[in-house]
């Protein structure tokens, strides 16, 4: 079926099939929940238009099963592909950074605790921080657990995994996991090994009697973007090969296999930074003969990733939550001496994507 707008004058070809499967009447679609009412094999295989007819902006079709709908003749060519990649453009899109730039920017990424409590409209501009630089600071936090958790909860419901839904770190071996050591830890990301790594996830200093324990954090969509301009076979490699990260202990044992970098299939914009050199499994899914491409591949993004200008160095001290994008900021931190207690949580991806579209954030 060609239809052709009236105002705009923009032709369409529209399958008729799709057509009648977004029927918004309300026998078709529950208007109260926003869900169909109906199954596809419910309707016919064969289904037609027998006529339609234009009144303004609305299209009447009278299907050979015998509904009749009424159709927005906005809503038919808004709810095309290249409207949807249109309309992405329209709303925050993320600001890559190196150490450089992401300092001219802090005071952008700073919000108070009593500030967030009183103020709606402080929670959207964190939200938008978080969605443009992947990471954000609540400061005027008292150092407990407590207080920790409610300031998070302000913004987001938090994940609970088998670390908890608050955690409390230091260096005694609670898991079988680096970061529950005085060790030296590289930039990565977390949850390598779940099926859906944490979409964000907060640190809050609650003390620290020694020296050392310096953070740093590297914004993936930039190294990305390095590596697609500087290494293109590099990139396309790790774009595509299946990479398997493990975290085993008593009573749990997590793996999940998939590209160290995710883009939307869309629009092949950035996803998602798979990347954490300590949950690495045995590394099986991938022919030996392809082995050298993947292994010259993996060092050149790493190599990025350690360069000195994309590094943004910090002293997480009490009082201030770091919260960041799990899925794009990769974190590390300096070995430390002394008793050094850390507090924390994870955010569920999903959660903090519906909220940013609740807010009008991202589309």
């Amino acid at each position: 079926m060609n239809l052709k707008h009236p105002k705009t004058g923009k032709s369409l070809q529209i399958n008729e099939f799709w057509l009648r499967d977004h029927c918004r009447c309300g026998d078709c679609l529950n208007l109260d929940t926003n869900q169909r009412r109906y199954d596809l094999l419910d309707l016919p295989d064969d289904i037609t238009s027998l006529s339609t007819k234009y009144e303004g902006n609305q299209l009447l079709v009278q299907w050979s099963d015998g509904h009749r709908s009424s159709y927005d003749l906005d809503f038919i060519f808004d709810s095309q592909l290249d409207q949807l990649i249109g309309r992405r453009s329209k709303y925050t899109s993320p600001t890559a950074w190196s150490r450089s730039i992401i300092t001219q920017n802090e005071r952008n990424l700073r919000f108070s605790l009593p500030q967030l409590v009183s103020s709606d409209a402080v929670v959207k501009s964190l939200v938008e921080s978080l969605v443009r630089y992947g990471i954000i600071f609540i400061d005027e936090v008292p150092p407990n657990p407590t207080m920790t958790e409610l300031a998070l909860r302000r913004v987001f419901p938090l994940m609970k995994t088998f670390f908890g839904e608050m955690w409390t770190f230091s260096d005694k071996p609670d898991h079988a996991d680096t970061a529950y050591t005085k060790l030296y830890l590289g930039s990565h990301t977390d949850n390598t090994y779940f099926c859906d790594a944490a979409g964000l996830q907060a640190l809050h200093c609650i003390e620290h009697s020694g020296s050392g324990g310096e953070n740093f954090f590297v914004d993936g969509l930039y190294v990305v973007e390095e590596l697609k301009r500087r290494f293109p076979d590099a990139f396309e490699t790790l774009c595509r090969v299946q990479v398997p990260g493990e975290y085993i202990e008593k009573g749990e044992h997590h793996r999940y296999t998939a590209p160290v970098i995710q883009l939307d299939p869309l629009t092949q914009e950035f996803v998602q930074l798979r990347l954490n050199v300590y949950d690495r499994a045995v590394f099986d899914t991938l022919p030996q003969s392809e082995m050298a491409g993947f292994y010259k591949s993996l060092r050149q993004l790493l190599q990025l990733v350690r360069q000195e200008q994309v590094q943004w160095n910090l002293k997480l001290v009490p009082g201030s939550i770091v919260l960041f994008d799990n899925w794009r900021v990769l974190h590390g931190r300096q070995a430390y001496t002394g008793s050094r207690t850390m507090s924390g949580s994870y955010v569920q991806r999903t959660d903090f994507l519906s909220k940013a579209r609740v807010l009008g954030i991202i589309e």
